[in-house]
């Protein structure tokens, strides 16, 4: 896997390198809000190193480069997106600049932030954010974070994502959710009522699946919601170059797996339990399983960010868990330097797949890969009766321990043949739903005069 020490500093440089370019760029960009046309704020994608994020972000900008091919954007994140390939590999020519609210998890200010936060939840309000400053003098607010507005990612961060809505709505400026999955919220009724009086003064919401749509209808919403797919199932594909090793495991026929440390999150075991769990869940798929086998990350977090949702550091402890002899048939994807794009590549390459993380499982659908989705909440649910008609090829992953994720994978490779023949049915349609994001965009604004 070459020497960690040498890419660890490749990387550190790359990241410092990054951090002046977005300084000049923040500098040299301070009066393009005054200089040109009003931009549309980009509010709630996640860094770069999320590699879901980044392919909301590209599909985002092409649908905005068909649609609204003159107006700016405004890049709008909670946390600094320092990671270069922001600004090397993916850049956004038309970007009017880059806010953010706290530069990193290790940053002073944070623990002000946070009381801040806290403070705004016990008081019942939303938090005062540096964007709302921005909001009066843009064309459009929108949210393209996915699943942000849920409890998936804490209380806190859920005011976050709404407080710039509220701040739209207050002002009458045109307000869009793309692409999303919305909560639930049923768990706090008090908030969920004043969300959803939120919600329905939004201009536009595009939901990406149909329990969104429901969940919206059963809170009184649905004069301004409208049906489409997730925009990564645009997301083009690109073959980066690989060891030889893993190329040759691909084109043998491998079965990707991605197994994420976010489940901590969302099962309240301590990470060494869930670790356990995932190197049982990973042995026995190995075991049962005779083809090789492909670890592949889609979330790789920098230190200074989140080092605890790491999927390559996470799922490289899993590989050096395993017992030797079954070592041998996993391949660890080492892809911390590669963009969604070439992600969505090798995943293309794979016999079947397996994943937690949406966006990945989006690529393998996306690409005809037959694929169980490793649930954690509504959207992989949702996603699936969507293309499938039913949920026979997704549980939640509190229902896979032990035996029970090789089991529903056997099963997934059985019946591989003709679930790869109905994506390849169903798909390009189903991705063509994606562009009405931006008709829906456009017409919006071309209603309200935005």
């Amino acid at each position: 896997m070459g020497s960690l020490g040498a890419l660890r500093k490749n990387r550190e440089n790359r990241y410092a390198r990054g951090r002046e370019m977005m300084y000049n760029e923040s500098i040299m960009t301070q009066a393009a809000i005054t200089e040109s046309s009003a931009p549309i704020i980009l509010h709630g994608n996640n860094l770069d190193q999320n590699r879901g994020c980044q392919a909301l972000r590209h599909t985002t900008l092409m649908m905005l480069d068909k649609h609204l091919p003159n107006t700016p954007r405004l890049h709008a994140n909670l946390f600094c997106n320092d990671d270069p390939q922001f600004h090397q590999i993916l850049p956004d020519p038309k970007s009017a600049g880059v806010r953010y609210e706290i530069k990193d998890r290790k940053h002073p200010l944070l623990y002000l932030w946070g009381a801040k936060l806290v403070g705004s939840a016990m008081l019942g309000l939303f938090p005062p954010m540096n964007i709302h400053k921005d909001i009066p003098k843009c064309r459009c607010l929108l949210a393209m974070g996915g699943d942000n507005l849920s409890f998936d990612y804490g209380m806190l961060a859920t005011l976050l994502f709404f407080s710039p809505f509220a701040k739209a709505v207050k002002l009458g400026v045109p307000s869009v959710i793309w692409g999303a999955s919305i909560g639930p919220f049923r768990q706090k009724p008090a908030w969920e009522k004043r969300f959803a009086d939120i919600l329905k003064q939004v201009d536009l919401i595009t939901a990406r699946e149909p329990l969104t749509q429901a969940y919206l209808a059963e809170l009184g919403i649905e004069h301004n919601v409208r049906m489409v797919s997730d925009p990564a199932f645009l997301l083009p594909a690109e073959q980066p170059e690989l060891p030889a090793p893993l190329d040759k495991a691909l084109n043998d026929g491998a079965l990707g797996l991605n197994l994420a440390p976010l489940m901590i999150r969302y099962s309240g075991q301590s990470k060494e339990a869930w670790s356990h769990a995932a190197v049982e869940m990973l042995a026995n798929v190995a075991r049962r399983i005779d083809m090789p086998i492909v670890l592949i990350p889609h979330v790789m977090q920098l230190p200074n960010f989140d080092p605890i949702n790491d999927d390559f550091a996470f799922m490289k402890g899993l590989w050096e868990s395993l017992e030797l002899p079954i070592r041998e048939r996993v391949f660890l994807y080492d892809a911390r330097e590669h963009t969604s794009m070439q992600i969505k590549g090798v995943i293309s390459r794979l016999r079947a797949f397996a994943g937690n993380r949406t966006h990945a499982t989006i690529a393998a659908l996306s690409t005809h890969v037959p694929t169980f989705s490793i649930g954690y909440s509504v959207k992989s649910r949702g996603i699936n009766q969507d293309i499938f008609g039913h949920e026979n090829w997704v549980a939640h992953f509190s229902q896979l321990k032990g035996q029970r994720l090789a089991e529903r994978i056997e099963n997934l490779l059985r019946e591989g043949d003709g679930i790869r023949k109905h994506l390849q049915g169903v798909i390009p349609a189903y991705a063509e739903k994606a562009w009405l994001n931006g008709v829906y965009l456009s017409e919006m604004l071309a209603r309200g005069g935005g």
